[in-house]
Order: structure tokens, then sequence, then C-alpha cells
């Protein structure tokens, strides 16, 4: 029976109802939950105590904790209120002034030091001294796999692309788009299985949460946040550790050290330069290694100006200056809204005691060997050996060689010949080279990871354009020689008659000495070709020994993939 509390003319309110109507909502705080590397460290290893007040100690059970507040400045109107203020008399203060509050809690339990940032205290944060995957690692191992929200991933097909997927309902992560052998995660939210996370939980380098807690109550959420970033991946993402982060510090240094060497002979082929996040473009203006008022703001990121800026002041360029070299983007009033330093923005792939290693974000990673084993196995299985036997490499650029090629009569020319089709192939360059008049030719030589999946995708996006698109036929077909044309340009051929051939110039055994990920996109492509009945083949072109020197030191500034 259930009993009124309320009653009048108009409603009746059931108890119950009227305790949860007028029940206090609790306020819930967003905690930003950082790892630290060394679990030793001083404080001042941690934070930039320069940018923060005097510490307050705060007192906790079995640990201790300490507050530092961030420095308030008030900072003069932004630049462009001058439209307004030049143009007439304006009411003084109508502006305001922009104050930013911030907070560091370093905490230090369970032989851990863990920092909590709020609003701005993030700044405080050196960004050297935390653990990088530790947000991503626990939430993978306290979210619903089937109930994910939103995902960051860094692909490596073509250029690195950074990119963010966002679902208005739960998915799982394949629904998001996640291929799991070209990119890798960084970042996801989902819907919490861990309830004292509350109900959702998201993870990048820091642990973000919004949870009822007071100090005493964040001592049980850390000692989880720690248990849950010890497990082992859960089986739904286990792929990822197909690329495991290296932890071992003398690890580390030997590959730092290889990078040195590799910097140190000007084999730049597997390092370029390259944003460890998602930007916002609308709110920056450009890049630059310091703050001066005369230094140049760069649109985009390239390792050749970081290779300017550190040798230009005197330094030799190396693994020390990157790493103390800072990358700030710029806002409307050249003002760094965002710093990072230069070893997170290079990303570098180094073979070392035979294992591949890369350099993302400031972390090294190891690929696992039984995964090398297996693209390895489907590469040799799946890849011919072309039987096309190509001339040696005696040129300065591809457009030269193409066009001596094709002065013998079993070859025709086709590079430059773009077709254009609509939509996002817009402009298809169809093959560099016919052979035989049913062997595609795509020809480059060897400079990075970079212009191998370029190459990759190319004989790719041509094989779909050539089965899917008649009037892509149609226009191809008038730029073959008169033996390869096609007689019924509107009918879908007969792909099996056909050979994409994939002709790179290089000294290197092809394709087990490819970098990695160019191993990966080759794979990529094979799949996609062979499934529209294609065959595909590669074969290494002979590289004359003085180009091949000149290569090597010869500026790749401008250079297009």
């Amino acid at each position: 029976m259930t009993t009124y509390l309320v009653k009048s003319s108009k409603i009746d309110v059931p108890t119950d109802q009227l305790l949860a109507l007028t029940k206090k909502i609790e306020r819930k705080e967003k905690l930003s939950i950082y790892l630290l590397k060394n679990d030793l460290a001083d404080d001042s290893e941690i934070l930039k105590l320069e940018d923060s007040k005097d510490p307050v100690k705060i007192n906790i059970q079995n640990g201790s904790a300490v507050l530092y507040v961030k420095k308030e400045s008030a900072h003069p109107p932004p630049s462009w209120t001058n439209l307004f203020t030049s143009h007439q008399k304006i009411e003084e203060g109508i502006f305001g002034s922009t104050r930013s509050v911030g907070a560091a809690f370093i905490m230090r339990k369970f032989g851990k030091i863990f920092v909590l940032t709020f609003g701005t205290g993030h700044h405080l944060l050196k960004q050297d001294s935390i653990e990088r995957d530790f947000g991503l690692r626990v939430t993978l191992n306290s979210v619903d796999p089937d109930k994910l929200r939103s995902l960051d991933k860094a692909s490596y097909e073509n250029n690195p692309l950074n990119s963010r997927i966002q679902s208005s309902r739960e998915v799982d992560i394949f629904q998001l788009r996640t291929d799991s052998e070209l990119e890798l995660v960084y970042a996801v939210t989902g819907v919490s299985e861990v309830p004292i996370f509350g109900s959702h939980v998201t993870g990048r380098d820091a642990l973000s949460l919004a949870v009822t807690a007071n100090i005493d109550g964040i001592s049980e959420i850390l000692e989880e946040t720690l248990h849950r970033y010890r497990k082992k991946l859960p089986q739904q993402f286990d792929w990822i550790d197909n690329i495991n982060r290296i932890k071992d510090p003398d690890e580390i240094e030997i590959l730092d050290i290889e990078l040195d060497q590799a910097i140190e002979k000007g084999d730049l082929s597997n390092i370029y330069l390259g944003e460890p996040e998602i930007v916002d473009w609308e709110n920056q203006i450009g890049y630059s290694f310091d703050l001066r008022a005369n230094t140049y703001r760069h649109p985009v990121l390239q390792l050749e100006h970081l290779v300017e800026y550190i040798k230009n002041k005197g330094l030799s360029f190396c693994v020390r200056e990157i790493k103390s070299t800072l990358i700030h983007i710029n806002n409307s009033d050249y003002q760094s809204s965002k710093s990072w330093s230069a070893y997170r923005c290079i990303c570098a792939e180094i073979l070392y005691a035979d294992r591949y290693n890369i350099l993302r974000n400031g972390i090294w990673y190891k690929v696992a060997n039984d995964y090398v084993a297996t693209l390895d196995k489907f590469l040799s299985e799946n890849l011919k050996k072309s039987d096309v036997a190509m001339p040696e490499y005696k040129f300065n650029n591809e457009d030269d060689y193409n066009k001596e090629v094709a002065k013998n009569l079993d070859f025709h020319l086709m590079d430059k010949n773009l077709i254009k089709i609509g939509g996002p192939s817009d402009k298809v360059e169809f093959c560099d080279l016919i052979y035989k008049n049913k062997k595609w030719i795509h020809v480059k030589y060897y400079r990075s990871s970079a212009t191998l999946s370029h190459l990759f995708s190319q004989g790719a996006v041509a094989a779909q354009a050539f089965i899917g698109e008649p009037e892509f036929r149609k226009k191809l077909s008038e730029k073959m020689p008169l033996p390869a044309k096609l007689q019924f340009p509107k009918r879908r051929p007969e792909t099996k008659e056909y050979e994409i051939v994939y002709a790179i110039a290089t000294k290197k055994n092809i394709p087990l000495e490819l970098p990695f990920f160019s191993k990966v996109t080759l794979k990529q492509a094979i799949k996609a070709i062979s499934m529209m009945g294609f065959s595909v083949s590669a074969t290494s072109i002979p590289v004359d020994p003085i180009i091949h020197a000149l290569k090597l030191v010869k500026p790749k500034k401008n250079e297009a993939p």
C-alpha cells in the first residue's frame, strides 16, 4: 500500500517520488589522473614549480599528498578588441580580463605517484614525466567493448593521419571504423563497467572520469586504476598489443642511439615530423620552435624545418637537441596555445636486433615478432615476383627514367596521363608504364615508407577505377597503345587477364626488407587488388651506384610523394 505525503486537488505525489525530487543532487567532479614513470620523482621533476604558488599539504590516509595551484595573472584583452577600441571610446573593462585557474594535486599512494589536474593545471605538468598510455590501458580494461562512444587513432597508410571517430550511440570498436593493422589507437571513450569510475570513462595519457568523490574517496579510485592498468587487455582489444610499448630504460636508450646513428648517416627515409594528437586548425595560425616575434610560423610541420632550426643555432641535429626543442601551436595573437617536445612529434622506424621498433608520440614500440612473421608469410604467398626485366635506374627523377624505358617497344608510357572521373579519385594516374599491353607497372624510387605507401595505394585505386567506372575505362582506352585498347570499354573487363606490377628502384630485397608499415600497406593493397581478380607482382629496379649515392644526400625539401 502506497503512503502519500502530499495531496492536493490537482495531483497526488507518492513519497518515494517526492524524496527523489527533493534529494540534493550530488556534484560530480572531473578528475584527470596521470601516472608517473618514476616512483621516486621529486615534485620538481613532475611539475613546473616556477609557475605555481607555494604548495599546500593535504592530509590523506596511508600516503602523502600536496596541492599546487597555478599562479594567476591578469592578461590584457585579446588583440581583436583593438578593432573596436581603435574605432571609438569603449567603456573601460567591458572586455574584462582573462584569468585562468588551475591546480595539480600530487598523491603518493600504493608505491606510485599520481597527479590529478584541475582546470588549466595540466599546464604545470612536465609531460616527459608521465606514463603516456596509462589512461588508454585503464579505459580498455574498464569499458564495455560493445559500448564505445569515441576513438582517436593514428593512421600510417599514406601519411600520418590523426583522426577522431564519434558515435551518437554506443558501438563496438570496429563500428568506429578501426583498421587493426593500419592504425594505432591512442584514446577511447566508452560506457564504464567499473561503478566507482562513474558512467563513462575516457583514456589517453590521462584517465578522465566524472565522479562523486571526496579526497578520501580518491584513494580507492587510484587503487582501482592501478589494478586495471596492470591487467592484460581483454580479447576484443588484444590486437592493440601487436605493437607493444617498450618500457626498459636501457632498451629505450639503445633505440635513441640507433636513431642518432641513422640521422648521422643522413638516412631520414623512415623519419618524419607530425602532430602527436588532433589539433584544432580553426584556432591556430601555425607552428614555431620558439616564441620570438621574428620567428617564422610554419603552416605545417616538416622535418626539414626542424633540422634547419636546430642547425641554425649552431647545434647538431640529434636526439638530445630534438628532446630539448619545443614545438608551439600559435594562436592568432602569436602566443603558444599548446606545445610539445619535438621528440613527441618525431615518427621513426628503426630495425634493431632483428625487430621493428617504432617511435610515436615520444614512445618506442616493438612490433610482435609473430605478427611480423605472419605478415611476411602473407606477402611471400600472395605477391609474385614479376618477370618484367626493368632496366637500371640511372636518372635523377622518375619522369626521365620512365621516358627512357618507354623507348623499348614492349613498353608504353602512361606517366602523368591523369584521367578525370570525379569523386574522391578525381584525377587518377592509371600507371607509369604498360608492358606488353597487359601488365600495368607502377614505378617508384624508394625514398621513404610514405612514398611506398602512396605507390601501393595508387595501384589499388587505379584497379578499382578500372573495374568500377565505365567512363574511366573509355577515357583510359583512348590513352592506351592500339593493341591494348579496350574493344568494349563499357563492358566489365576480365580482370584475370591483367597484372599490376610494383617496380621499386632500390638495393633492398623486396618485399622482405621493406619498412614495417610499408609491408602493412602493401598487404592491404594486395588484398584489395586480388579481390578484384587481378594478379599482383613486384620487382626491384637495379640502381646505378652514383645515383644511389647522390640521392642519399640530395635535399628532399620539395619532393612529392
